[in-house]
C-alpha cells in the first residue's frame, strides 16, 4: 500500500489548517486526531512511513517503567488499542498479554519493591509484586537465579509497522494527505508567526505546523532558528526465526530501571575483562507469527544504523543468561536491526509550544516509548493544535525546562 504524494513539482502550492512533519507513531497519531477533529491535515515524512523508530522497535505497549507525567498518554494509548482494529479498521496484532521487569538477585527484588510503591503512588494500581516459586510457575523457562519480579497486566505487545500503516491509511480514508518521500526545506514565517512549509514536492500554506520528527526534530527547529535537545539513541535488536508459541508476555530486565544496578553490573562486567561500550540489559517477546524480539543494545553513535557483531553478541549473551533453554534450542536469529529513539535528558518529551515562533508546536522525545506512549500524546498534542488546550497537561513538557539542558 503506498501513500506518495504524486507530484514533484516544486511550484506546487497547497493549503492545510496544520501540517505536521513526521510519520512516526507521534505524527501519525497527531494527524489522525486532527483529522477526526475536522481539521485540514498534510503529513510530510522524508521516507516511509514508520521508517524510524516506530516500525523499528520492541513492539511493546510499555508503561510501568515510564515516569509520572506521562502516564495519562499510556493509559490513553492502551485503552484506544484494544479498540484499534475497529477504530482505524486495520489489525495491529494488539495483545493484551501482561509484562514483567525481572529481577535476578535479591537487591533487586528489593529495589523493585520500593519501586512498585512509588509506582501505586503514581496511579499504577494494577502492578504487583511475583516472588520466586510463583513466578517460575508462570514463566518455567527462566534461568533459576531469576528472583521474580512485578507484574503489569495493562501491558501489550502490536506488529509497529501495522500500527504506522494503519494510522496512515485511516488518515487517507478521513480525507487527508500522507507525502511520503518529502524533504521539508524551510518553513517560512511572516514576523514571528509561522507562515508556509516548503518542500521539494511545493509549499503548504499553514499557520500551524507540529514538528514530530522524532530523532531528526532537532534538524526541522533549526528552520526556525530554535535549538531543540533531542539527540538520536541507537537501539539494536534481534529477530528469531518462527517458532511454536511458548511466550504470552512481555519481559524487561530491571537493568533499564534503575540506575545503580545498571552501573554495578557494567562495572562488573569492566573488572571481568570486558569492553563496555553500551548499555545491555534484555526485552523479551514473541510476536504473533511466532519470532521472538530479543533486546537490546543502546548507544549513541549519531545516525549510524549499521548493526555489528559486539551489539548482537552483548544480546544474545544476556538473553543465554537468563533464559537457557532459550539458548540451548539453538534457534536461528534471522535479523537484527538498528534504528534510533529520540533521546531526552531527562526522559520526558518535548510538547507544547514554543516562544517567539508562534504556530510552531514540539511532538518529540517519547524516548523508545512511541508504541506505549505514542497515540494518547498525539491526541493531546492534536487536541492543543485544534482547540488551544489540552485535557492532559503538557506544562512538564515545555521546550524551556531546566531538566532538558543540565
Amino acid at each position: 500500500m503506498s501513500y506518495d504524494f504524486a507530484t514533484y513539482d516544486k511550484n506546487y502550492h497547497t493549503e492545510a489548517d496544520v501540517v505536521v512533519i513526521g510519520a512516526g507513531i507521534f505524527g501519525l497519531s497527531t494527524a489522525y486526531f486532527l483529522s477526526r477533529m475536522g481539521k485540514k491535515v498534510i503529513l510530510l515524512e522524508k521516507k516511509d512511513v514508520g521508517s524510524g523508530a516506530s516500525g523499528s522497535n520492541e513492539a511493546f505497549v510499555w508503561g510501568c517503567t515510564r515516569k509520572f507525567p506521562v502516564l495519562p498518554f499510556y493509559r490513553f494509548s492502551q485503552q484506544f488499542y484494544t479498540k484499534i482494529h475497529e477504530t482505524i479498521g486495520y489489525d495491529v496484532e494488539y495483545t493484551n498479554c501482561g509484562g514483567y521487569v525481572i529481577a535476578e538477585s535479591e537487591r533487586e527484588m528489593e529495589l523493585l519493591e520500593e519501586w512498585l510503591e512509588q509506582r501505586w503512588q503514581d496511579g499504577l494500581f494494577e502492578m504487583k509484586m511475583v516472588y520466586k516459586d510463583e513466578f517460575h510457575k508462570r514463566l518455567p523457562g527462566f534461568s533459576d537465579h531469576v528472583m521474580g519480579g512485578t507484574y503489569n497486566p495493562l501491558e501489550g505487545r502490536v506488529n509497529s509497522i501495522l500500527v504506522c500503516v494503519g494510522f496512515a491509511s485511516a488518515i487517507r480514508d478521513l480525507g487527508n494527505e500522507v507525502w511520503t518521500k518529502t524533504d521539508v526545506t524551510a518553513i517560512n514565517q511572516k514576523g514571528n508567526k509561522v507562515h508556509e512549509v516548503v518542500t521539494n514536492r511545493g509549499t503548504i500554506r499553514t499557520d500551524c505546523v507540529v514538528n514530530a520528527a522524532g530523532s531528526w526534530a532537532a534538524d526541522i527547529g533549526k528552520l526556525v532558528n530554535i535549538d531543540v535537545p533531542v539527540i538520536p539513541n541507537r537501539m539494536t535488536l534481534l529477530v528469531s526465526e518462527p517458532v511454536a508459541p511458548f511466550l504470552n508476555t512481555v519481559c524487561m530486565s530491571a537493568v533499564y530501571v534503575f540506575d545503580e544496578i545498571n552501573k554495578a553490573k557494567t562495572q562488573a562486567r569492566i573488572a571481568a575483562g570486558e569492553d563496555v561500550k553500551m548499555e545491555a540489559g534484555y526485552t523479551y517477546s514473541q510476536q504473533a507469527k511466532g519470532n521472538i524480539m530479543l533486546g537490546s543494545t543502546e548507544d549513541f553513535v549519531g545516525y549510524d544504523r549499521r548493526v555489528n557483531f559486539e551489539n548482537s553478541k552483548a544480546i544474545a549473551k544476556v538473553m543465554g543468561d537468563v533464559n537457557p533453554p532459550l539458548r540451548d534450542k539453538k534457534i536461528n536469529v534471522i535479523r537484527g536491526f538498528a534504528n534510533f529513539f529520540p533521546y531526552t535528558k531527562d526522559d520526558l518529551p518535548v510538547i507544547g509550544p514554543v516562544p517567539g515562533v508562534e504556530g510552531f508546536v514540539m511532538a518529540s522525545g517519547l524516548n523508545g516509548g512511541g508504541m506505549g506512549l505514542g497515540i494518547g500524546a498525539g491526541y493531546t498534542v492534536a487536541q492543543y493544535c485544534a482547540l488551544g488546550e489540552t485535557h492532559i497537561p503538557i506544562h512538564y513538557f515545555d521546550i524551556q525546562r531546566e531538566s532538558l539542558y543540565k
